[in-house]
């Protein structure tokens, strides 16, 4: 932990402080998982991605080292593939960044092979979904709550999520395994299309959603006007992904894909008030 905070009664915290710092260090442990690191932000300088996503894990993964831990399970992200990928992404497809967050992150799979040596998991989720989820998900929540009409209905791609307490469940299943990929995609193995995504949301909500159709080049020219390529690529692109490797681990999602977008939404109605 970087500060003291109320955990459960089996949870013994470590207080590290900053992690980009690198006075601190570990007691003896066998595994060590890394799942912090700067996201969902834009106007970020390049130093401050490679500082909070690279220099945070290289220094973990040292001082995990220098305890003699075993294994070291870095989460990192599907989107070093890029925003959009035509085709089926695998475990071995080659990584392709588009923005400085996801060149951060593949920066530090490798700093951190290199620091650590043998023993290094890289997990890469997709857009993890779940109870205060930001990004994509949480602007869609907004805009159905607030009854806007949404310009979608005609887009048919195919997006890949996880929800929170899988992409858990999943690193238990690759810090548990003997020999698990050293690269392990973690995604639900069912992908949606971005209406079957806010029809499932508006469920969630109680609420029917305002779908209709715009012409795909007419939302991409919007989107580019306002500043947000990223958003639509994110929308109206495809990103479907192989789980088959985390599959064979003997994981599974807890349930479908349209009930952990509904449990989302749920939670989401349930703790904030339209104004």
């Amino acid at each position: 932990m970087r500060h003291k905070c109320a955990l459960g009664p089996d949870i013994k915290p470590i207080i590290t402080g900053d992690l980009a710092e690198t006075r601190f260090g570990l007691p003896e442990v066998d595994v060590v998982i890394h799942a912090a690191g700067l996201g969902h932000r834009r106007g970020v300088a390049r130093r401050d991605w490679q500082r909070q996503n690279v220099g945070t894990a290289v220094n973990l993964a040292r001082a995990a080292r220098l305890v003699g831990a075993k294994r070291f399970v870095l989460i990192s992200t599907a989107y070093v593939h890029g925003r959009v990928y035509e085709g089926l992404v695998t475990n071995t497809s080659a990584p392709a960044p588009t923005d400085e967050y996801a060149q951060s992150k593949l920066d530090a799979e490798a700093a951190v092979q290199e620091e650590f040596g043998p023993g290094v998991s890289i997990i890469r989720p997709v857009a993890v979904i779940g109870p205060g989820c930001p990004g994509n998900i949480l602007i869609l929540l907004k805009l159905l709550k607030r009854n806007f009409p949404l310009p979608f209905a005609g887009l048919d791609n195919k997006r890949s999520f996880i929800a929170v307490d899988d992409l858990a469940s999943l690193t238990l299943a690759v810090t548990l395994a003997k020999t698990p990929p050293p690269v392990l995609l973690a995604a639900h193995p069912d992908a949606i299309s971005t209406p079957g995504l806010i029809r499932a949301l508006a469920e969630g909500l109680a609420v029917t959603p305002r779908l209709f159709p715009v012409p795909h080049p007419l939302l991409g020219l919007a989107a580019s006007l306002l500043g947000r390529n990223g958003m639509w690529q994110s929308l109206s692109g495809n990103f479907d992904t192989d789980p088959r490797a985390a599959l064979a681990l003997g994981w599974k999602p807890a349930q479908t894909l349209a009930e952990s977008l509904q449990a989302t939404a749920r939670y989401y109605n349930t703790t904030t008030k339209t104004p």
